[in-house]
């Protein structure tokens, strides 16, 4: 967190932090300068997110007003949600209320003129003092020293302060507030005071609680207790344990809070002023066993969570709980609401006679109906929940909540069905002469069948034998062939069946399975079609004996389901045709003729001949000229005719072709001869 905020360490209330309203880890810090300095109030934005935690100013001494007395103090607004934050003004009448919302800060204040005028040379110190809120923000008292300091109503709807009440005259500095708010305690040089704020004469209910010289600050704590810090240099912490009771009865004790070595100064941190506090919590056994709880509160809390000082606990507003023996037990509740908390102690003496369950075994069973479901027999749990007491003297029976078992309402009945698995079950043993009880539980589970994962089909190639793995991770294994293992070999097409076992030591489910087994050849190639002459558009189809599983390829590389493949350039090809059982392989080769040839010795096309005709021997180009007139003849292996005839150059012209080639086809074209 970084240094440089405003403020003074020697103002009576120098800052107090608020949480911004629905923004976690974001606060602010509103700080009052000492003295009604040129600071005046002024607030800065901490991200608590930032800095690994440490948290980081994103925004810093954000003027509001100035000058002000040394006070500053909180309370929620009237929705909950919102916070007042408010202070004095140095000079005038004046308190400023500044609403804090989820949009931030208003830097428009509601500006309520009430009370005396608090001014006077610096000297005089009259801006000394604090300023609390009553527990639930309808009071506020303000301190100011060598002033009247005087109590006013707060609406925490508009933030108005009105209706002044003095109460008492002279060197003030700290106030508080009882839970209930229906004492306030005030300190000044001499002593720590109480009064009753809601008496028709305010100062007449004064009375002297102890002698504290010096200036002490004073705050209300989260377990109803107000601190009293001892001006200067004190290494203790004082205690008004019953705030709420009258004179002397409110327990003042000296000195009970050590600070560890540490030394006190004159204040306290100031809060927002929590609207909640447990006063009291009581505790009615029941059959010297199960024990009620109850408590009240200033304010209803959001939640609450009993500690009953024997390791359990509870988060039940009112709960009932059973001490396994007797004893002394110190009870705590600790209460909730928005961000406050409260505790509250209390020793209770509880005296346990009363029933013992045993503890069961849990119940399995198979999910043979694949819901999840099954009905139970309970009383054959008997006999371990009684652990040897007599069934004449004692009842068993069985809830599906604590709350029931307990209660002894909802009796479960043999042919029970579970609503969950596993589901736990309450037993609950009653002494019939007392009707005290003990409570045990155990679980109900309904185990579900093995999934046996792995594939309906296998291939078996012809004059081989496969091998059949079931999953692994089952207790037990049964093939339909009498095997037991996880394993089978295959040396035979058809059904075969498997069936696992899962579970526990108690209890195994089955499941099965049955698998295909299809008897397959490797491929074979009976034809491979082609359509060709082209440059880039020729087509080959690859024709096989019937069969499953096929995948054609022309490179050995890539396959398709597809056994026609176009768009093809003349060249020759291997054909490839794979299944689970083995690759057939064909060589077909894809023709195309040049459309002309140059014979002029420079060493390019200096023949013409029918490309790639070279790879089909048997193939006959005959040449002839434009009349018919035969020219030449050559196989699909000869290099080509060069352009001559009985050893002349021909002259430059359209010749034409026919090409034989050696399964009956016939190709015929012409192409150009270029000098």
């Amino acid at each position: 967190m970084e240094s440089g905020l405003l403020g003074n360490n020697s103002s009576s209330q120098g800052a107090i932090i608020v949480p911004r309203p629905g923004i976690p880890d974001r606060f602010y810090l509103f700080t009052a300068d000492a003295a009604g300095g040129i600071n005046g109030l002024r607030y800065s934005e901490v991200d608590m997110s930032l800095d690994g935690g440490l948290g980081t100013g994103i925004s810093l001494n954000n003027p509001l007003v100035t000058p002000v007395c040394e006070k500053v103090a909180a309370v929620f607004h009237a929705n909950g949600t919102d916070i007042w934050v408010v202070t004095h003004h140095w000079g005038s009448d004046a308190f400023y209320s500044y609403l804090v919302t989820e949009d931030g800060v208003s830097t428009e204040p509601v500006i309520s003129n009430s009370g005396v005028v608090v001014e006077g040379a610096n000297n005089t110190g009259r801006y000394v003092g604090n300023m609390a809120f009553s527990p639930d923000g309808s009071r506020i008292a303000c301190i100011n020293n060598y002033n009247a300091s005087q109590l006013f109503d707060f609406d925490t709807a508009t933030g108005i302060i009105s209706n002044p009440v003095g109460f008492y005259n002279g060197e003030a500095y700290g106030v508080a507030f009882s839970p209930r708010g229906s004492k306030l305690y005030l300190t000044d040089r001499q002593n720590l005071y109480q009064f009753q704020p809601d008496a028709a004469s305010v100062p007449s209910t004064q009375v002297t609680i102890a002698e504290l010289p010096s200036p002490n600050g004073l705050r209300l704590g989260p377990d109803g207790k107000i601190y009293v810090v001892q001006n200067f240099l004190e290494e203790f912490v004082s205690v008004i344990s019953n705030p709420d009771e009258e004179g002397l009865a409110c327990n003042f004790e000296l000195n009970q809070v050590s600070l560890g070595g540490k030394k006190t100064f004159a204040g306290l941190p100031a809060f927002i002023a929590s609207p909640l506090y447990i006063t009291d919590i009581s505790a009615v056994p029941d059959c010297d066993g199960p024990v009620a709880f109850s408590y009240t509160a200033t304010v209803e809390p959001e939640s609450i969570k009993w500690d009953f000082g024997d390791g359990n606990t509870s988060t039940l507003s009112n709960p009932v709980h059973t001490y396994a023996s007797s004893g002394t037990y110190t009870v705590k509740a600790t209460a909730k609401r928005g961000i406050f908390a409260a505790y509250y102690n209390e020793t209770i003496t509880v005296t346990v006679e009363q029933p013992v369950a045993g503890a069961p075994a849990d119940m399995q069973q198979c999910d043979t109906g694949g819901d999840g479901q099954g009905a139970w027999i309970f009383s054959v749990q008997d006999a371990q929940i009684l652990a040897g007491q007599s069934p004449n003297d004692f009842t068993v029976t069985y809830h599906a909540t604590l709350a029931d078992a307990e209660s002894n309402a909802n009796l479960l009945a043999d042919g029970f069905v579970n609503t969950a698995s596993p589901q736990q079950i309450f037993a609950r043993v009653s002494a019939n002469a007392s009707g005290c009880y003990a409570v045990t539980s155990f679980l109900v589970e309904v185990l579900p069948l093995p999934v046996i994962e792995m594939p309906d089909d296998y291939i078996l190639c012809e004059g081989e034998t496969i091998t059949i793995t079931a999953p692994a991770g089952f207790e037990a294994y049964e093939w339909s062939t009498g095997q037991t293992t996880q394993s089978v070999n295959i040396i035979e097409p058809g059904q075969y069946t498997v069936t696992v076992w899962q579970g526990n030591d108690d209890l195994l489910c089955g499941a099965s399975k049955t698998i295909v087994v299809t008897l397959l050849s490797a491929p074979v190639i009976t034809d491979v079609q082609v359509d060709d002459w082209t440059h880039s558009s020729n087509t080959i189809v690859i024709n096989t004996e019937a069969g499953d599983y096929r995948e054609f390829s022309i490179d050995g590389i890539n396959y398709q389901d597809s056994n026609v493949f176009r768009g093809l350039e003349p060249g020759l090809y291997t054909v490839y045709v794979k299944n689970t059982c083995g690759i057939a392989t064909h060589e077909v080769v894809l023709l195309m003729y040049p459309r002309f040839f140059t014979p002029n010795g420079d060493g390019i096309n200096e023949t013409w001949h029918i490309e790639y005709a070279f790879w089909e021997p048997g193939l006959i180009t005959n040449v002839c000229d434009r009349y018919g007139k035969l020219i030449t003849s050559f196989r699909g292996s000869s290099p080509g005719w060069d352009g001559t005839l009985n050893g002349h150059n021909l002259p430059s012209t359209d010749y034409w072709f026919v090409v034989e080639r050696a399964d009956g086809r016939v190709l015929k074209g012409h192409f150009s001869l270029i000098r």
